[in-house]
């Protein structure tokens, strides 16, 4: 799977910024010393640092399948890993390395969610959201002076770049479906446990509900699932359980924002 990601993050820069392959080198080697010395042309280089479980996403639900043979599979949902990459560039020049970063730190900043047309290997095909964050003041790397003095290199100008993925973990069980008949009792006015919504609204520029805010992506953190917003700001998400979630909010040439979602609610409009 990790290589299968340094590729599609090849793909991305390569196809999306876009990058010549025979001109600009993309490699994903330690940015140690005696290594940048050997480089010889104009390279991106995505060192891969870090890894760790993001707990903000962790689950431990179970997702239910029925089969044709009338039995039934419970699978364990993804596990969410974080993978922290060092992103620097080397040019001769310092002028065309700071301008060779700022393109790529603008490519990453346009797709906070990587796009499936670059996906590559076991990633593609696959109904996967693969989420980033881009150069934030708290991600895994503190110190970049104690980094760059542990690989005997200079200190760098670098970007920090968290590409969050799924990790199946294949625990499964298969089992017959048994069918037995249940009598529920409930209030006539109360609603059904298992009740799903279809929660619809328009994420709009604060204190203006008409100004709506387009092609902005929302993302429910615990469900791993995303809308997009249309030309007037709506957006819908379908079969959601009731109770609390959090929605990250990412819109063009605005600050990313996280905020509480309760389902059910009066109103779904989101204010950013």
């Amino acid at each position: 799977m990790i290589n299968d990601l340094d590729e599609t993050l090849k793909q991305l820069l390569v196809k999306k910024t876009p990058l010549d392959a025979t001109e600009v080198d993309i490699c994903f080697d330690m940015p140690g010393q005696e290594w940048s010395a050997g480089v010889t042309k104009p390279t991106v280089d995505l060192y891969l640092y870090d890894i760790r479980e993001n707990h903000d996403l962790r689950v431990y639900d179970w997702e239910l399948e029925h089969k044709e043979d009338k039995t039934a599979t419970r699978r364990r949902l993804p596990v969410r890993i974080d993978l922290a990459y060092l992103i620097t560039v080397w040019t001769s020049n310092v002028d065309d390395e700071h301008r060779l970063l700022w393109y790529v730190l603008a490519t990453l900043f346009r797709f906070p969610l990587i796009p499936t047309d670059v996906y590559q290997g076991e990633l593609a095909g696959q109904d996967l959201v693969i989420s980033t964050l881009v150069a934030q003041p708290d991600g895994p790397l503190r110190n970049p002076a104690d980094f760059w003095a542990s690989l005997d290199n200079r200190l760098k100008a670098s970007i920090n770049y968290t590409v969050t993925v799924p990790l199946d973990l294949d625990m499964h069980f298969t089992a017959p479906v048994v069918s037995t008949r249940v009598l529920g009792v409930r209030d006539k006015e109360g609603p059904e446990s298992e009740e799903r919504l279809q929660v619809r609204g328009v994420l709009h520029e604060k204190g203006k509900p008409e100004r709506g805010i387009a092609q902005a992506t929302l993302l429910i953190k615990e469900l791993g699932r995303t809308a997009e917003t249309d030309e007037q700001g709506r957006y819908a998400f379908s079969k959601l359980s009731k109770g609390k979630y959090t929605v990250r909010v990412q819109a063009p040439e605005r600050k990313e924002r996280e905020m509480a979602l309760t389902i059910p609610s009066r109103s779904y409009d989101i204010e950013l």
